[in-house]
């Protein structure tokens, strides 16, 4: 079997490239969940103690060999709310044993398009909106921002110094889209988008550019090169392709080119099934992004119409992780790198989070196989 010779930040890098590198690089998304229950603490403790949180993550990563890409503090409350997303936390909200989740509701009001609009997500939610989806007091968000801060700090010394990871992200950043859906609710942001779509779009308008200067900011002051973006409800599979049309993909091809432009890649985490909207992807310019599917899209499909222009970040499902035999998690990983990884394009990675009830000895297979088979070929 040949030797590595890549670094991981070379490796991730050719891939996102679409050139070839040493063996596929490897990017599970592993939380703080996972590292939570494998030890044994308790989702409160973590949201109550984040930096505990982080912890056990760099835990994990080492344990388990480590891996070439993505690493997050851990997502608690406060970082939620400051985002402008209403959260329920373990020990607070919930049982002490039960994981976070997002509160969604219809928090957000039609009148508040127009002040989305005029002034941009970030000040309304600085200003007004904060208040309405917590019982912070001014205080509280100054306390926040310094733990938050304080966090990312710890993060980066152990993930990017100690550690060298290979995706560097400069920024997180929920999609326009899907950040209205989840504060209007998707039931009352369905109807907006087809009784008010003039409102809903002069929002999306301001919230994009918005986006686009913000990431910048971030990127340049902290000397990150790539932006997580998630989105889950654009898809064909809820949506028809006027409401993506109109709605998402004007809206995304500006993000993506415009930060392309500046020398950043934005990674598009795109849960649910997305097979009506891959051709759409062909307009972007090459190698300008990841594009991350999670386990119900048909990525085979995906990598024949993109294939030599986007990379594709693969998807080793939830059920395979927790459910299935380390046979099955090996098959399937080397099926994925036969399938997509063997002229670069490829990033090995999980079909949205790795879940909390991963079995210990299929994630150890995944790793193995995704460091070993390519290698063993040549």
């Amino acid at each position: 079997m040949k030797e590595e010779y890549m670094t991981p930040q070379e490796r991730m890098t050719a891939a996102i490239n679409l050139e070839q590198p040493d063996r596929v690089p490897i990017s599970p998304i592993v939380g703080a969940d996972l590292p939570t229950k494998y030890y044994g603490l308790s989702p409160a403790e973590i949201h109550r103690e984040p930096m505990k949180g982080l912890e056990a993550l760099l835990k994990f990563f080492d344990e388990f060999g480590g891996w070439d890409g993505y690493t997050t503090i851990p997502l608690h409350k406060a970082g939620y709310i400051l985002a402008g997303l209403k959260f329920k936390a373990p020990g607070e909200d919930l049982p002490d044993d039960h994981f976070g989740q997002f509160d969604e509701g219809e928090w957000m009001k039609v009148e508040d398009y127009k002040t989305v609009a005029d002034i941009g997500w970030s000040k309304f939610v600085a200003t007004e909106y904060i208040y309405r989806i917590s019982d912070w007091t001014p205080e509280d968000i100054d306390k926040a921002k310094k733990e938050f801060f304080k966090l990312g700090v710890k993060a980066f010394q152990e993930w990017i110094i100690k550690r060298k990871i290979g995706l560097r992200a400069g920024s997180n950043r929920v999609h326009p889209f899907f950040l209205l859906s989840l504060n209007r609710s998707m039931i009352k942001f369905t109807q907006d988008l087809y009784y008010r779509p003039e409102l809903v779009d002069a929002a999306l308008d301001t919230m994009t550019d918005e986006l686009i200067k913000r990431v910048t900011a971030d990127c340049k002051r902290n000397g990150g090169n790539v932006v997580f973006i998630p989105e889950e409800r654009a898809e064909g599979a809820i949506y028809p392709l006027k409401i993506f049309e109109r709605f998402w993909w004007p809206y995304t091809k500006r993000i993506v080119e415009s930060l392309y432009d500046e020398g950043i890649i934005p990674w598009l985490h795109l849960d649910q099934c997305w097979d009506l909207n891959i051709p759409y992807f062909k307009e972007l310019p090459r190698a300008s992004c990841i594009l991350d599917f999670d386990s119900l899209t048909d990525i085979f499909r995906a990598k024949e119409i993109l294939k030599d222009h986007l990379c594709l970040m693969s998807d080793v499902s939830g059920s395979l992780f927790s459910i299935g035999s380390q046979k099955q998690v090996e098959d399937y990983v080397k099926k994925l790198i036969d399938k997509l990884g063997v002229d670069g394009g490829h990033i090995l990675s999980s079909g949205c989070e790795v879940p909390p009830n991963c079995r210990p000895e299929n994630f150890k297979i995944f790793l193995k196989t995704g460091k070993t088979y390519q290698l063993s070929k040549k």
